[in-house]
């Protein structure tokens, strides 16, 4: 009877750590997808983050010479009503459609896409000389009007990508349970990863590992486990699935345990 409960219980464990890894598979092969999907040369932000709802710093926008710098809100479903350009002295402003800001005179005012590009510097002695700005933007959607902010410099490396695309509100996973020790959860999340690795979900090749890497980097240096995510390119989802793999008891723990009884 003995044997026939130690099977059992072993069993059950192989099924518990194999449910799991079942469950993280299509979550890595999504985070790993959604990776690859984002095109070459575009740079996607949410609107939390371009409004400062998410409570990460403003976005950053790096206008090289001889490159300009797309932003499109055509994803979010927005119309631009309105643009202020702190320092017009380092950067070029135009639109896909008509702003009266812009010294025109608009029937019906509205654009989806604004375009920076970087200019020598012009003297205006009513600015002061900075090689910085302050982009904002009023845009009105579906579910009402929105203020973005970007900040925009000068730079003399080659840009990493020529659109940035504002994506819509999208439903992320609640914050990490905090049924345990901030520490606990670190060595579940390691546990899980290193299991994740045994099963072939994932490679420590892959660009994902390294996401993941960072994001326990992150959060060891205090960040937030939203933030840490959000900085490192993965999900709350993806977190979860492996604090949940690696609370799980490992087999050959259990094996030896089952043994010394």
């Amino acid at each position: 009877m003995k044997v026939f409960l130690q099977n059992l219980t072993l069993t059950a464990s192989i099924y518990t750590v194999l449910t799991f890894a079942t469950s993280l598979l299509p979550v890595v092969a999504g985070e790993t997808s959604r990776s690859s999907q984002i095109p070459q040369g575009l740079r996607r932000i949410s609107q939390e983050t371009a409004t400062g709802q998410s409570g990460s710093e403003i976005p950053l926008i790096e206008l090289s010479p001889g490159y300009g710098v797309n932003i499109s809100f055509i994803s979010s479903g927005e119309i631009v009503e309105k643009v202020w350009l702190d320092n017009p002295a380092i950067a070029s402003l135009d639109v896909d459609g008509c702003l009266s800001g812009l010294g025109r005179e608009c029937n019906s005012p509205g654009a989806t896409v604004l375009h920076l590009r970087r200019i020598n510097p012009i003297d205006m002695p009513q600015l002061p000389k900075m090689n910085s700005s302050l982009l904002t933007v009023v845009a009105k959607g579906n579910s009402g009007r929105r203020v973005y902010l970007f900040r925009v410099a000068t730079a003399n490396t080659k840009p990493k990508y020529h659109t940035i695309e504002v994506t819509p509100h999208t439903q992320e996973e609640p914050e990490i349970r905090e049924l345990l020790p901030q520490y606990q959860n670190l060595q579940a999340i390691s546990r899980g990863l290193e299991i994740a690795q045994k099963q072939r979900l994932i490679s420590p090749e892959s660009r994902l590992w390294q996401r993941i890497k960072n994001f326990l980097t992150n959060v060891k240096s205090g960040e937030s486990v939203s933030n840490a995510a959000r900085k490192a390119g993965i999900t709350l989802q993806l977190v979860n699935r492996l604090i949940e793999l690696g609370q799980t008891t490992p087999v050959n723990t259990l094996r030896q345990r089952l043994v010394n009884q």
